[in-house]
């Protein structure tokens, strides 16, 4: 019990301080014949350490900053859709200027990798150059909030998934998974095992998506029209335009039903990973040159 209370007491020094003294201060708790008070007096001194090491006592300027930032990051989704929804008209176009119709599956494959692909830039752009507190919890839940918003707006929501409860299933379980995905990789990076962070995130990342897809179509589709043992295949279909007949036993039925949910969500994850990646490896940096 007392080796619990003392890595909750050690979580409150700040990054720094405890990769540096983490492990002596450890040990003098743990010895100490006085527990109860020496363990209090280390929690009053982690939070000290913590708030003088952060004199970030919310000035006006820095808190309109925050409010800023977290603004930008909730309307971020819509920006996404309108980015991914013009790349793949523009796909669309190209194949009827053609007539390589046979074609349009991949020219919109292309169009959704490509989205996809400048959320990573753009995440890392926009870490660089504002400074997000807490960006594995911050980022997934304002931009949950974006997604679910476009979700609730009866005749822009139907762009994301033909019933409502699907897409907000879908959108909650993203964000809890989201957040635990984004904390683990930048612990990961903050301990310098940058292979194990990137293989994991990817490896997450793959996982939560298909997770998700799964609650829209368990929550919006009954199992005569999408046949449970598909589960694995269908966020697959939704972003490749794949589909031997998922549902209904028919071609792109489901992505009829789910339409840009998936993808939308994948540029989400995308993004949270690039700016939790820039975060972490700054703060990184910074415990190392104290």
């Amino acid at each position: 019990m007392r080796a619990r209370i003392i890595r909750a007491v050690l979580a409150l020094y700040p990054a720094a301080i405890r990769e540096r003294y983490g492990d002596e201060i450890a040990e003098l708790l743990a010895a100490s014949d006085t527990p109860a008070r020496d363990l209090a007096d280390a929690a009053r001194c982690a939070l000290r350490d913590r708030l003088t090491q952060r004199p970030e006592t919310m000035s006006a300027a820095r808190a309109r900053t925050a409010a800023v930032t977290l603004i930008k990051l909730v309307v971020a989704p819509f920006a996404f859709s309108v980015l991914l929804l013009a790349l793949l008209v523009t796909a669309g176009l190209l194949a009827d200027v053609t007539g390589a119709h046979e074609a349009a599956p991949y020219g919109y494959t292309g169009a959704v990798a490509l989205a996809v692909a400048s959320m990573w830039w753009f995440g890392r752009w926009m870490a660089r150059t504002v400074p997000i507190v807490a960006a594995a919890v911050v980022v997934p839940a304002a931009l949950a909030l974006g997604v679910a918003g476009i979700s609730a707006v009866p005749p822009v929501g139907e762009v994301l998934g033909d019933v409502r409860a699907g897409s907000l299933a879908a959108v909650a379980c993203w964000a809890i998974g989201a957040t635990g995905l984004g904390w683990a990789v930048s612990v990961l990076l903050r301990r310098g095992r940058r292979a194990a962070a990137w293989l994991s995130s990817g490896m997450g990342a793959l996982l939560l998506l298909d997770a998700v897809t799964a609650v829209y179509v368990f929550t919006a589709l009954p199992p005569e029209r999408a046949p449970r043992h598909n589960a694995p295949l269908w966020y697959l279909s939704t972003v490749s335009w794949w589909d031997p007949g998922l549902v209904d036993g028919a071609y792109r039925q489901l992505e009829d039903s789910i339409k840009l949910l998936p993808p939308v969500l994948t540029m989400c994850t995308v993004f949270l990973l690039a700016v939790v990646g820039v975060t972490a490896s700054r703060r990184r940096s910074a415990a190392s040159s104290v």
